[in-house]
């Protein structure tokens, strides 16, 4: 049962009002969390008894269920909120569509609190964490979606026209984080789209579909779909992805949402909210993020999986590698995995460096470096060799993925030669572009609390075993 939208106070709920928050598993299951407050630009959490009562954690790290009132864990990281509520937060092109929507109203976004921000998410947020009372943000819409109409409103916003477009464009795609314009639908076997933020009708499977930016190439789509069939072909884990035609020559690239399971909603958690690791500085070390995927999920397999990932996003040039690229699912019973991987392509990372360093480093990345790095997973040698190989060999074999997706002729040719100089035979070879080569300088991982020293605190180390 849904929570009636708040009406009386658009964009903002009545000061002092805390929210509820709540897991919805499905429709009849709905768990409550706890409360939420806000008191001079810091959020405090109370959890519910009854939760304490199941021993589930939904952020483990930093914010284990307890009684009492718990303060976010760094209030300098995000806006002073909990590392797991700012996980359902939009950003980038999600919060520029709520700030626009505020000043329609005539609402400075400045005035929006992060509770504020939370009720807009309500019900149609990622993952299973609700917010109530739910703000009604953006005006109803119908069950028919034009993807080509939303692709020429985004590039409108994006050029900074709003207009009646913003509502639509809201309801389609408000709550997913990124850049890049984009929009939650449902798409059944016939190719036939509706709106997906709420859950999907039967016959239909919830999509994350991408719309293209004002300084991205014509085919972006293309070239994420030819680095997701890539990914695949080196063993990364990945949700289900298409290409979607539209007008003329357009394709959209639509991935498969894995929040959802039919009518179940999975609980979400990156590693950014985790770790309160900020994705606008170079906060992350692929050595961290082995660790906590090692404390969450006691397994050894999903720290491969981890050391895979990680090899791919370095040997494909996937320098955009922030700590909120990284999401781990919990079930209903509070067991944890790393989920698929996404935001996967060809992208430089700022400063022509990794966000997510190796060893301290975020370019010079050497195969030395990366034996390292896998033998923090628990690795043996055999077994980092033959990830790094599979990996290195999907690589080289971009312009096959490249020419089943339709990339571009220059696209293509442009990523092959930067993926050229980061590969040999059988091995990696990371002298970069020229540009690169004049300064290599290293960055170090890990802004604040090391993931390692974290856990040491905990007193609670990962299992060693091999299974």
């Amino acid at each position: 049962m849904k929570n009636a939208p708040l009406k009386v106070a658009p964009l903002k709920i009545a000061p002092g009002t805390p929210l509820l928050v709540t897991l919805r598993w499905n429709a009849d299951d709905i768990q409550p969390v706890g409360r939420l407050a806000w008191r001079d630009r810091v959020a405090y959490l109370e959890y519910d008894e009854a939760f304490l009562a199941s021993k589930l954690e939904i952020s483990p790290v930093h914010h284990p269920a307890e009684p009492g009132v718990i303060r976010p864990h760094d209030i300098a990281v995000f806006e002073g909120l909990h590392g797991v509520f700012n996980d359902s937060l939009p950003d980038g092109w999600g919060r520029l569509l709520v700030d626009r929507r505020a000043r329609q109203l005539g609402i400075e976004p400045a005035t929006l609190t992060p509770l504020d921000r939370l009720a807009c998410v309500g019900e149609q947020g990622i993952g299973a964490l609700c917010y109530a009372p739910a703000i009604d943000v953006w005006d109803a819409s119908g069950p028919v979606l034009d993807l080509d109409k939303l692709a020429v409103d985004a590039h409108r916003v994006l050029e900074g026209a709003a207009g009646d477009v913003i509502s639509e464009l809201g309801q389609a795609g408000g709550s997913p984080g990124g850049a890049r314009p984009k929009a939650l639908i449902a798409i059944n076997e016939q190719g036939h789209a509706v709106h997906g933020a709420d859950d999907a009708p039967d016959g239909y499977i919830p999509y994350l579909v991408k719309f293209r930016g004002s300084d991205d190439p014509e085919d972006v789509a293309q070239i994420e779909q030819a680095y997701a069939e890539m990914a695949k072909a080196a063993g990364v884990r990945m949700p289900e992805t298409r290409l979607i035609a539209g007008a003329g020559k357009q394709r959209y690239f639509a991935a498969q949402r894995f929040d959802r399971e039919g009518s179940r909603r999975l609980h979400v958690h990156s590693a950014s909210g985790l770790l309160y690791a900020d994705i606008r500085l170079p906060s992350l070390d692929y050595k961290d993020l082995i660790a906590l995927t090692r404390f969450l999920t006691r397994d050894r397999r999903e720290g491969a999986a981890v050391f895979t990932l990680a090899v791919f996003n370095i040997l494909s040039h996937n320098r955009d590698d922030h700590a909120r690229q990284f999401s781990f699912i919990m079930e209903r019973d509070g067991t944890w995995r790393l989920a698929p991987a996404y935001d996967l392509t060809f992208a430089p990372g700022p400063g022509g460096e990794h966000s997510t360093s190796v060893l301290g480093h975020g370019k010079a990345i050497t195969r030395e470096h990366l034996v390292g790095l896998g033998k923090k997973a628990d690795l043996k040698r055999g077994e980092i060799d033959d990830i790094i190989d599979a990996v290195a060999e999907a690589v080289t074999n971009w312009p096959h993925f490249a020419d089943a997706c339709g990339v571009g002729s220059a696209s293509r040719k442009r990523i092959a030669a930067v993926l050229e100089t980061t590969l040999k035979e059988g091995g990696v070879r990371m002298s970069a572009t020229s540009g690169i080569r004049k300064g290599l300088t290293q960055v170090r991982g890990g802004q604040g609390e090391d993931a390692a020293e974290v856990f040491d605190r905990l007193n609670t180390k990962p299992d060693t075993d091999d299974t």
